[in-house]
């Protein structure tokens, strides 16, 4: 009789050890198994790095964007002509120097109002096209909130981004206008106007 259960014991130990080998659902690879590390194709590896590259240049284009037009609301010419690109720096004159000259510095009170301004970039992103003198480029949407006496008030500006040299930069900036905002892409529309 002891020799019955010892048999029925080996075979039941048997079956379970080959059942526990063969319910792997991943054929026992070391990646199907918890707590190990997955590994990564380099297709995948590529595809991610692209992917983060891409995230990290996109905030920089909407950094850029925004110190634009916080720059050009403080009325900072140095700031706004640095994130400009060279064609769009000679619409406010010939050389650095006329271009930071161009924006007026604010008197105390102007710039005190001014420093409470929020800004935020609305919608996303849209590819411009060539126009006129004007690369193809991003066109941002930039948002400039003002509180003050109880009321909001809202600015929009459309900004043309172009990389230049791997650095972005401002091409062109328009004012953002009601009649813009009823079309499918207020960016596009104020960017592709011809004033």
């Amino acid at each position: 009789m002891k020799r019955r259960i010892a048999a029925v014991t080996a075979a039941a130990t048997a079956v379970l050890v080959v059942t526990g080998c063969s319910s792997s659902s991943g054929g026992g690879k070391d990646g199907d198994k918890p707590g190990a590390k997955k590994t990564e194709s380099a297709a995948d590896r590529q595809a991610r790095e692209y992917r983060e590259a891409a995230k990290k240049d996109r905030a920089k284009m909407l950094e850029v964007a925004v110190a634009y037009r916080k720059a050009v609301v403080l009325r900072d010419g140095e700031t706004s002509c640095r994130l400009m690109t060279e064609q769009a720096r000679r619409a406010r004159g010939a050389s650095f120097e006329e271009c930071v000259k161009y924006l007026v510095p604010l008197d105390e009170e102007e710039r005190k109002s001014a420093a409470g301004v929020s800004y935020s970039v609305t919608g996303d992103p849209v590819d411009v096209p060539s126009s006129g003198s004007y690369q193809a480029g991003t066109g941002v949407m930039v948002t400039e909130e003002t509180k003050s006496d109880g009321s909001t008030s809202y600015h929009r500006a459309a900004v043309r981004m172009v990389k230049v040299k791997g650095t972005w930069l401002v091409d062109q900036s328009k004012d953002v206008y009601d009649a813009d905002m009823k079309n499918s892409s207020p960016v596009l529309s104020a960017l592709m106007r011809s004033r």
